[in-house]
């Protein structure tokens, strides 16, 4: 008898596609990089030497916009108590007497576009409103002859930490008035800033050894 021809048999099923990464996933590799990223900024910033003196300290952050309640009449020279962090500061305007202050406006900006100076990290900027009123300035920090200061918590806290002499990280502050001129401060200062506004330049050298 002839045989029966055995039946054609049916193609294999293809594969089943590899399961996708989940939005979870994701999001945990784009935080663990954005974490990663900014401690090697952190590193760049603290390693940094150049131009302004910069070593081992970082500058000035300007803090990120608020809408608390600056007063909208706010002028050129007034005295700013700023507090709390980057995210949520607390503005007021004090008497320049006492050493009650830790920044001076020096310019009353039209827009947020507008440059503070030509050292942009020197100055911090801050945008408040009272009612329909708003009102964006920029500040400069005030810095006490012969205090010490820590400015690795500068871009998160709105004030810039005081801290004993000798300390890790801590510099010393020495003001020159009547001076725009960073080299003033000498060769290989910590950091140097220079204020056309007020004509003061503030030189600061470790005190870590």
């Amino acid at each position: 008898m002839p045989e029966t021809p055995a039946p054609a048999a049916f193609p294999a099923s293809p594969a089943p596609p590899p399961p996708q990464r989940t939005s979870r996933v994701g999001l945990t590799i784009g935080i663990s990089l954005g974490v990663l990223l900014l401690g090697m900024l952190s590193f760049i910033l603290y390693r940094f030497s150049g131009d302004g003196g910069l070593a081992g300290v970082t500058t000035t952050s300007p803090a990120p916009t608020t809408t608390t309640s600056a007063l909208p009449s706010a002028q050129v020279g007034d005295c700013v108590k700023l507090a709390g962090v980057s995210i949520s500061v607390e503005y007021e305007k004090v008497s320049c007497e006492g050493n009650l202050h830790n920044y001076t406006v020096s310019k009353v900006l039209g827009s947020q576009s507008e440059r503070c100076g030509e050292d942009r990290d020197a100055y911090t900027k801050y945008r408040g409103h009272s009612g329909r009123k708003s009102v964006n300035l920029c500040l400069i920090p005030v810095f006490v002859e012969g205090q010490c200061y820590d400015f690795s918590l500068s871009g998160l806290s709105a004030e810039i930490r005081t801290v004993a002499c000798g300390s890790f990280q801590a510099v010393q502050a020495k003001v020159l008035a009547d001076t725009v001129d960073k080299g003033a401060c000498g060769p290989s200062p910590a950091l140097a800033i220079a204020y056309p506004e007020i004509k003061t330049t503030y030189c600061f050298t470790h005190t870590y050894k």
